[in-house]
């Protein structure tokens, strides 16, 4: 009895492992950007190299690698103090969503992800709580939370660098306010 409680506990573990491992809902999520764009996120997903050749120009990433990225959360001051410019991303996003027939592609798309089975204990889950707790944190606060949720190998996944250079353009944004 207590043998098979044992093995359903590490099944359980094991999937959940799996889930969590695999970015299927990180993945659709991207997949569901690029799918708003007429050019099936080609610019979008220039765009976000681009952001990355710049911070890495800038001497503000040291490489595409995660571990990189996860100094880059540690040193977040560096990527809103002016040193770099918008990249651009979250307005040619917004700008794209704003034609009613893509918000409602987005929010098909966004209502299968929040479904989906594995998205309770995820880490986009995890992601949407923090950003959308709490009125305008600060980014130091921000991304010393994200660092509890995120690891290096995240940012091997083009979700994870997306999010990070509109969480930048987001707040050079607020800055320049």
């Amino acid at each position: 009895m207590i043998k098979s409680i044992v093995c359903a506990f590490v099944v359980l573990i094991s999937l959940q492992t799996k889930a969590q491992n695999n970015y299927e809902l990180e993945t659709n999520y991207m997949n569901c950007m690029c799918s708003l764009f007429d050019d099936n996120g080609t610019e979008l997903k220039a765009l976000v190299k681009k952001a990355e050749q710049s911070l890495i120009t800038a001497e503000v990433l040291e490489s595409t690698n995660g571990k990189s990225y996860i100094s880059l959360y540690k040193n977040i001051r560096t990527s809103i103090d002016g040193r770099v410019a918008n990249f651009g991303i979250s307005d040619y996003v917004v700008n794209t969503l704003m034609d009613s027939k893509n918000v409602k592609k987005y929010s098909i798309c966004m209502d299968s992800i929040l479904k989906n089975p594995n998205f309770k204990d995820s880490k986009l889950s995890k992601f949407i709580a923090l950003s959308t707790s709490g009125n305008n944190p600060k980014i130091t606060d921000l991304t010393s939370k994200m660092l509890e949720v995120f690891e290096a190998k995240d940012f091997e996944h083009d979700f994870y660098k997306y999010l990070t250079f509109s969480l930048i353009d987001k707040f050079n944004a607020a800055n320049k306010k």
